[in-house]
């Protein structure tokens, strides 16, 4: 006898992009979800017998979205960094703090992160995890991870923490890591071909800073071993930098590799821009995270620009990533940025927003300054489709998913949001690409599920929070305790006064 979980939506308004399609589509169906899969999309479904039927009238079903970029652990340091400078933040941060997290601290954070992602409607994260400083934080975060429900690619970093801040940074300690690191890798991947939950709804990734620091060979030779095992998802941060070419010369840039950020594609409009033409003939996709990026100096967003060009593009929301060996400047020019949920947003639609009408602006001021009405648009240049597509399907095709995720369609994982139509911010609103996009919040979000699992109904999570929110509370007071914001700051003071003002 069968006992494979069934749910039918009846009456809802589905809202979805489709591949090979600049448009979206909107149209009343009822979709049928049995087990991890929608199997049908029709009007008038008749109900069977142990299906449990959901009436969604006046609701809106959507594709969970997907983050393409997120450090899921610092959730624990949430609003601690929201006033840093991006220098600022390794010293307070990323050099001092994060390499005295404990395991159970990492755990909290990781867990309360991917329910805050759940309940903001972000069903698939790929989680940059760069605080794998000893086994035991790999192994708090992964319980952590595998505990939540989410779909995450779970990338643990190959780096270490800074054995020495002051007279000069030092990372004594990184060739012990490299080796333990290595062999995690083969523990967590070999066994099951790089799932990590036997449904596949959690894989094994790897994010990778360290290339172009030491002899190419041996960066070449770990990421080979790491495609071995296999890993799904190879991510790493690009901002001012060359890193795309550095990755193209040393053979390594592939449809697997995701580059965060990559505001130094801006503005090139060459259309054979070589650093554009990598990426595109390489089959690496970017993880815009423009929320954060604009506020933190790294450059202008290239999420639409990616999008016109056929590059794969999605968003995100949250990272850091310290990288051993380099300059502190080059370290902020090249590859280092802070775009974490301790400092930001922790959801899609802010994401979504803050992209578009930032390209718009930008478009908009380039067309007064030319002061040709003749070059003026009938239309703006980019519309809500095109962020709405970057928040879902656009994310799975980044993250090699859109086979399984990022549309509402039959034969793909049941992935889903259900928002009220009726609610204080969406009453009223005819088309749910643009309610979303501009009007919807987390509180709108009537269901979220996951691989056809319920994690939120009547817009609350399934799990109960309040355990979790006591916990992180705690753990994080513990830390702000170790590390109260005079220490911190004395720091930073010492740091700023022996190197002179930093880049940013």
């Amino acid at each position: 006898m069968s006992t494979t979980t069934k749910y039918l939506l009846k009456g809802g308004t589905v809202a979805t992009c489709v591949q090979g399609s600049d448009a979206a589509q909107v149209y009343k169906a009822d979709v049928l979800v049995e087990g991890s899969t929608i199997t049908r999309i029709e009007q008038d479904i008749a109900p069977a017998p142990g299906v449990e039927v959901i009436d969604c009238t006046d609701k809106w079903i959507t594709p969970g979205f997907v983050d393409t970029h997120r450090h899921v652990f610092m959730t624990v340091l949430r609003a601690n960094q929201c006033d840093y400078l991006l220098s600022e933040y390794f010293i307070k941060m990323a050099w001092t703090v994060q390499g005295t997290l404990t395991p159970d601290e990492i755990a909290i954070g990781t867990l309360a992160g991917c329910l805050d992602a759940l309940h903001n409607g972000v069903t698939t994260i790929l989680d940059h995890f760069h605080a794998a400083h000893t086994s035991a934080h790999a192994d708090a975060a992964l319980r952590a991870v595998l505990e939540s429900g989410a779909r995450v690619i779970w990338a643990p970093a190959r780096q270490s923490p800074p054995t020495q801040l002051f007279p000069s940074l030092q990372w004594a300690g990184d060739t012990e890591s490299a080796k333990w690191q290595r062999e995690k890798l083969k523990e967590l991947g070999a066994p099951n071909g790089g799932k990590l939950r036997p449904d596949g709804r959690v894989t094994l990734g790897l994010a990778y800073d360290t290339l172009g620091q030491g002899p190419i060979e041996a960066h070449q030779e770990f990421l080979t071993f790491a495609r071995s095992v296999p890993v799904a998802v190879i991510t790493a941060h690009v901002v001012q930098g060359p890193g795309i070419l550095t990755w193209r010369d040393a053979g390594v840039l592939g449809p697997d590799v995701v580059f965060s950020h990559c505001n130094i594609l801006a503005d090139r409009p060459a259309p054979d821009d070589e650093m554009w033409a990598a990426l595109k003939e390489g089959g690496a996709a970017i993880a815009a995270t423009p929320e954060d990026e604009l506020g933190m100096a790294h450059g202008n967003p290239v999420a639409l620009d990616a999008l016109r060009r056929g590059v794969k593009c999605g968003l995100g929301v949250v990272s850091t990533s310290p990288t051993p060996g380099r300059s502190f400047v080059e370290r902020l020019r090249g590859r280092i940025v802070q775009d974490v949920v301790s400092a930001n947003s922790g959801d899609i639609f802010t994401q979504m927003r803050v992209q578009l009408q930032w390209a718009r602006g930008h478009d908009h001021e380039r067309i007064l300054a030319e002061r040709n009405p003749a070059t003026r648009p009938f239309h703006n240049k980019y519309n809500c489709v095109d962020v709405f597509r970057l928040g879902t399907l656009g994310g799975a095709e980044a993250l090699g998913l859109s086979q399984l995720i990022g549309t509402v369609e039959v034969g793909k994982r049941a992935d889903l949001l259900v928002f009220d139509a009726n609610s204080v911010n969406l009453a009223g609103a005819a088309d749910p690409i643009g309610g979303v996009v501009f009007h919807a919040s987390s509180e709108d979000i009537e269901m979220v599920f996951v691989d056809g699992e319920i994690v939120k109904r009547n817009r609350k999570l399934v799990r109960e929070w309040a355990p979790v929110a006591r916990e992180l509370k705690e753990k994080a007071d513990a830390v702000r305790e170790r590390w109260p914001a005079e220490k911190l700051e004395e720091a930073w003071k010492k740091w700023y006064e022996t190197n002179g003002a930093p880049f940013f």
